[in-house]
């Protein structure tokens, strides 16, 4: 399915969870104007965090997609500021008629145009290095970052719809976001573990019917069914209703 999709489905997996995430029923707009004012902010900001991270979640997985959108956006942030210190580094070592300055442009232009899975892979060690370090920090409890840097090292090989579309890389994110909830809880914002669990696990399921996942990886048979073809007729059908429905359980 195309992220959209993904995305429109976890938006609408999110309301569909928050009885059991959040212990208490969907506040539509609606609802909320009935509400005390003084409630309102911290029922708005946990439904927010909780659509946010679960619509985060259901990307997630195709980060071992080198042309996904959340590894598009991930090459942006960890992109950038390499490309802004190579001109710093340029302009201030007088490099602009030199050879060298030539071919450190002709090597970022390899990087960001042909070459895009380098800086996914680079972004996914820099986070994993992140993660590690908020941990030696007792920012977050190691098992946690253990698991998640485990995670994103293990992805930075693999191939679409392998180890992050399995039951393993369910498991192995889906421990760390638990394991990082009292870190999370800090920050009021536990409910965000939760989301990107349910997320994740909404891509999975439909990518079961969109041509199979392999759960059982590294066997690598894919189980599921061919009913959406991607970029197809159905996938953008899927992702229109989503959508609305979101809307429409937002707003009524």
């Amino acid at each position: 399915m195309m992220g959209r999709s993904h995305m429109a489905i976890g938006a609408v997996g999110a309301v569909a969870a928050t009885p059991l995430v959040l212990h208490e029923h969907w506040e539509s707009l609606r609802d909320l104007i009935t509400h005390p004012w003084a409630s309102m902010p911290h029922i708005v900001i946990m439904q927010a965090a909780f659509v946010a991270a679960t619509v985060i979640g259901a990307l997630v997985p195709d980060l071992d997609q080198q042309d996904a959108k959340l590894t598009y956006t991930l090459e942006i942030v960890f992109g950038l500021p390499v490309l802004a210190l190579a001109v710093i580094v340029m302009v201030l070592m007088h490099w602009a008629t030199s050879l060298t300055a030539w071919g450190i442009a002709l090597l970022l232009m390899f990087i960001f145009g042909a070459a895009h899975n380098i800086t996914r892979v680079l972004g996914l060690g820099a986070l994993a290095a992140i993660l590690l370090d908020l941990a030696y920090h007792h920012c977050m409890p190691m098992e946690a970052a253990v698991l998640l840097a485990v995670w994103m090292v293990a992805t930075m090989p693999a191939k679409h719809r392998t180890f992050t579309h399995s039951l393993l890389g369910l498991a192995v994110f889906g421990a760390g976001c638990y394991l990082s909830e009292p870190a999370l809880n800090h920050l009021h914002l536990g409910v965000v573990a939760y989301g990107l669990i349910v997320g994740y696990a909404l891509h999975m399921a439909a990518d079961i019917i969109a041509g199979g996942v392999p759960l059982f990886w590294p066997w690598g048979k894919r189980q599921g069914v061919h009913l959406i073809q991607t970029r197809g007729g159905v996938d953008y059908l899927i992702g229109g209703i989503a959508i609305f429905t979101f809307v429409g359980l937002a707003i009524v």
